[in-house]
């Protein structure tokens, strides 16, 4: 599924918030957006709705006030074409204003020349120029051997904020709750003529890369049967900062897929299950009350992979035998799950 960074969406409430003269906050889905009151929003009214990562770029004229607020030239991906590049703007990060966590950014649709009517839900990151961060090291040309083409879907889960029509359903599925790791995302895969490539992003690498050196090490490789894919989140020294604060690399195996479909847990390899993100209580993690009490239980969760530090989230997985209507399918993706990011991580480590 493409993420969509900038879409038309509709302003579900206005609230106050608590000693504030000139800000208040806006729900929308399951995001929540401190706004100037001089916006004037109203519940009904259709605005361009901004996720957090979306990079804002330096030239363009309709960002430059937001530029004042901090740059970054940072390697980017254009969540349409895939095509990726290094440009310098504001990346779009969790801030907490006035004990409000706020995530995100909220625009006129006239400010980036979009229709008044323009249905809710539409795709509008090309008019708006808008970039997808992701925080991996910039990928070098001689690193780079091809698109990435593995037979399974790519890594990014749905964030929850962005599932609130669908929660009913979800509550109503089996899933398998995760820990979401801080690393960078790799897949491998063993073709059906033996050969084995490595994947990052959108981009096949070298088999000597680091991320299959470690494949290779910890014997990811050698379970791969032919048609299986791995996907892990790589971590350790130099990897965003190593917030885990690990002192080699290791592998967090978070999905498997064999044949075109994804397989549940129970049937991983061993080797992929001693290498997996940790798992949580199917009964504590199960999806109950409603979004915003999901995002609050998941806030502050820590410990799960290094002892007294904040995890970064939760990912569910729906298990292999549960049914997803059409509409949730079409938003989940091939990988069927979603995420919940840790307020309190994001904010702790400025993303």
């Amino acid at each position: 599924m493409v993420r969509k960074m900038v879409s038309v969406q509709a302003v579900e409430g206005v609230y106050p918030i608590k000693d504030a003269d000139r800000i208040e906050k806006a729900k929308i889905g399951g995001w929540i957006v401190v706004v100037g009151k001089d916006m004037g929003l109203e519940p009904g009214d259709h605005v361009a709705y901004y996720e957090i990562d979306s990079m804002l770029p330096a030239d363009d004229p309709r960002y430059a006030e937001l530029q004042k607020r901090g740059q970054r030239t940072v390697p980017v991906s254009n969540t349409i074409t895939g095509e990726e590049r290094e440009i310098t703007g504001h990346v779009l990060k969790t801030a907490r204003l006035r004990g409000v966590y706020s995530q995100g950014l909220v625009m006129p649709l006239s400010a980036i020349g979009v229709p008044e009517d323009t249905p809710v839900g539409t795709d509008v990151t090309l008019r708006a120029n808008v970039w997808k961060f992701e925080e991996l090291p910039p990928l070098k040309g001689g690193n780079m051997v091809g698109v990435f083409n593995a037979p399974c879907s790519k890594s990014d889960a749905t964030r929850v904020q962005n599932l609130t029509a669908y929660w009913d359903e979800i509550k109503r599925i089996a899933w398998t709750p995760t820990v979401k790791v801080d690393g960078t995302s790799t897949t491998i895969y063993r073709d059906m003529d033996d050969m084995v490539h490595v994947y990052s992003r959108n981009w096949e690498l070298k088999s000597d890369c680091t991320n299959m050196q470690v494949a290779v090490k910890t014997g990811l490789v050698n379970a791969l049967e032919k048609g299986m894919v791995c996907q892990f989140e790589l971590c350790g020294p130099s990897v965003n900062g190593n917030r885990l604060k690990l002192s080699s690399y290791r592998p967090f195996v978070f999905a498997v897929w064999h044949d075109n479909a994804k397989l549940d847990r129970e049937d991983w390899p061993q080797v992929m299950l001693d290498n997996a993100v940790p798992l949580l209580d199917e009964d504590e993690w199960k999806p109950t009350g409603d979004v915003m009490d999901m995002i609050a239980k998941v806030d502050g969760l820590r410990g799960n992979v290094t002892r007294d530090l904040l995890d970064e989230g939760i990912v569910w997985h729906a298990k292999a035998g549960e049914r997803l209507s059409d509409d949730l399918y079409n938003e989940l993706g091939g990988n069927r799950c979603f995420k919940i990011i840790s307020n309190k991580y994001l904010t702790k480590h400025g993303l």
